[in-house]
């Protein structure tokens, strides 16, 4: 049966491994966004795609990532916060050895580990899946391209610009249609994202 003393030292475990935590993904996020903010603004990525489409995901990636690390700062920072206020000498000194003192200390931890277990395998998966997905779909900074800049002329004085092209599935990425007459550029049409299929047949039907 738990103790009052170890479910203070559990409450000091997990409470300071939460703080943590949390300081270091507003952390990561304000660093992540400023890495991002330029793609974000030119691709004219909609906010709420930005917020449940990628940092929801992120934000268990990094957790998952950082959490054996911190639990390690956890106990140092805590424990020594203890040592500092008297608390370990006071625990000794009513007969609990040290042993007895690593009790909640293995049982906060194995919590930890037992959660971190359970998202491994469940939920930082299709975390990473949807992460990646959305740098793959948005980023400029992803390298997933079969083909980059591409031009070719599609019909008589109708030629076609691609920034990426994705041969997976036969997506164009940042389409122009330009329509040119005697040296001279009569319109321009352009598409962010589009199945090249249907950019073509849209874009020649706009055209004509």
């Amino acid at each position: 049966m738990l103790k009052q003393i170890d479910l203070y030292i559990i409450r000091k475990f997990l409470g300071t491994f939460a703080f943590g935590i949390f300081l270091f993904i507003l952390i990561a996020i304000v660093i992540d966004l400023t890495e991002k903010v330029d793609d974000i603004i030119e691709d004219d990525i909609p906010i709420d795609k930005v917020i449940f489409g990628y940092y929801t995901n992120f934000i268990p990636y990094i957790i998952a990532l950082l959490t054996p690390l911190f639990i390690f700062i956890t106990v140092i920072f805590f424990t020594s916060r203890m040592a500092s206020n008297m608390e370990i000498i006071a625990i000794l000194g009513n007969g609990v050895s040290y042993y007895r003192i690593l009790v909640p200390y293995l049982m906060a931890a194995g919590l930890l580990a037992l959660m971190l277990y359970y998202a491994n395998h469940r939920l930082i998966p299709q975390a990473n899946m949807n992460r990646i997905k959305f740098e793959n779909k948005y980023m400029h900074s992803v390298d997933r391209f079969n083909e980059k800049n591409l031009h070719m002329q599609i019909d008589t004085g109708k030629f076609i610009y691609m920034k990426t092209y994705d041969h997976d599935d036969s997506t164009g990425y940042h389409v122009t249609l330009e329509r040119i007459k005697n040296g001279g550029l009569l319109s321009k049409l352009r598409e962010k994202i589009q199945p090249l299929i249907f950019t073509l047949m849209t874009l020649v039907d706009q055209e004509r």
